[in-house]
């Protein structure tokens, strides 16, 4: 961890995000590209506009790469003259004149980019909220008898399990990742303004078969209509999924923080300290954490999802500076999730403290009453249960307790239900099913 860090998913918090940075750093932003030049220079050889050789294999040098830029002012320039410089060193100069024949910037952009957050999201983002999924399900399951007291607008509504409450937040969690783990990146490759008229100058082929068929092969959906920018509709998709489960997340640590305000579930920190004055604390830290987390990837991507569907006419760089903060909102969604899973670990149900809470409030079994008593022809059955509980005289009658029980429904069945929901749901997700368009 740095502490001259500017960004404190590059300090404070870089052990808990590190694996993103295979993916969603500069550096492996400058990779990516340089994989997606010599690729092209291949399918260039294939087709006979390039010599027909093998491209060498090549080794980056980022920092040789960066050099250039300072002196040419474009990163992508840049690494051509690299490539240049390094084909003729290894003994293919007659490839040189090659490199990025035909491309502008954007194509290698848009593939390398889309390659990244690909493997970013499949690989690590995916995973996280599947497994926060899946330990919420377990919950669920575990817990899909215990009765809790349900609260709507904050007062006593009617009884509830907790298996069932957390199994909401587990199918949701599953379904959203599930969309997102089905859903591919768009990539272009189709020249300046998107007419593929640099391509025709090169040869009579098919070029929108071709090109598409290069990017299609690198596990990415190709956009034949574009600018000199690929559309921006499937990227804000994906950026909107990673908001609607940092949406849930956000919920479910409110909730939770609500619940062990009532008492009804405790966290344990071990020996780590919650207050620098008050011995007795035991704060929900990683929840607060990770609410905070949340908050600050959705003000990112919900600004990253919107801008990068517009330009201006056919090109500006603005959405430039918007995609490299990809890394950073995902990776303080990526927090989040660890937070709140590291919270559900330490996490106590406090099954006694529910069931005396249902005990202090017979009235939440009003609405079963007056339910019963209009099914039995009394309409005004509403209005004399609801005197009652005005008086505080309300008990429940008689013939009508065996009836009603403990009013908790279908509410175990439902958390057993999700429980099994979203194993399934996940379990498609790594058969490889997705969604198409």
């Amino acid at each position: 961890m740095s502490s001259e860090a500017i960004s404190p998913v590059d300090g404070r918090y870089r052990g808990e995000v590190k694996e993103l940075a295979r993916y969603l750093s500069e550096e492996a932003f400058f990779r990516a590209r340089f994989k997606v030049e010599l690729e092209y220079l291949s399918l260039l050889s294939r087709l006979g506009i390039a010599p027909r050789r093998r491209v060498p294999a090549l080794s980056l040098s980022v920092e040789k790469v960066r050099s250039v830029e300072r002196r040419v002012g474009h990163d992508v320039k840049a690494l051509e003259v690299y490539i240049r410089e390094e084909l003729k060193r290894s003994g293919a100069s007659e490839l040189s004149p090659f490199v990025h024949l035909g491309l502008t910037s954007e194509d290698t952009n848009s593939i390398a980019f889309a390659r990244l957050l690909s493997s970013a999201i499949r690989t690590v983002v995916v995973p996280a909220y599947a497994s926060l999924s899946l330990s919420l399900a377990r919950i669920a399951g575990r817990e899909s008898r215990t009765a809790m007291l349900a609260r709507t607008h904050g007062r006593p509504a009617v009884p509830t399990t907790f298996g069932k409450e957390m199994g909401i937040f587990a199918y949701r969690i599953a379904e959203r990742t599930f969309v997102l783990g089905s859903l591919r990146p768009v990539a272009k490759l189709s020249g300046a303004v998107g007419t593929y008229a640099s391509f025709r100058l090169l040869a009579d082929l098919d070029w929108q078969k071709e090109l598409g068929d290069f990017v299609r092969g690198m596990g990415l959906d190709y956009a034949p209509y574009t600018t000199q920018v690929a559309p921006g509709e499937r990227l804000s998709d994906i950026l909107h999924l990673v908001m609607n489960v940092n949406q849930l997340m956000l919920g479910l640590c409110r909730d939770l923080w609500m619940y062990q305000m009532l008492g009804y579930v405790t966290f344990t920190r071990g020996r780590k300290v919650s207050s620098s004055t008050m011995p007795q604390k035991v704060n929900p830290v990683d929840l607060e954490n990770a609410e905070g987390q949340a908050e600050l990837s959705n003000a990112l991507l919900s600004t990253i999802g919107y801008k990068l569907q517009t330009t201006r006419l056919q090109r500006d760089l603005s959405d430039s500076v918007l995609r490299r903060a990809v890394g950073q909102a995902i990776a303080h969604s990526l927090i989040a999730c660890k937070r709140v899973s590291s919270s559900l670990s330490s996490m106590t149900v406090e099954r006694n403290v529910m069931s005396q809470d249902i005990a202090r409030h017979p009235e939440v079994f009003s609405e079963a009453v007056q339910v019963l008593m209009r099914a039995a022809g009394d309409e005004r059955g509403y209005e004399k249960v609801r005197r009652a509980v005005e008086r505080g005289k309300f008990e429940i009658p008689e013939d009508y307790r065996e009836r009603i029980g403990d009013y908790l429904g279908d509410a175990p069945s439902l958390a057993e239900q999700s429980r099994l929901d979203v194993e399934r749901l996940l379990s498609s997700l790594k058969s490889g099913a997705r969604i198409n368009f």
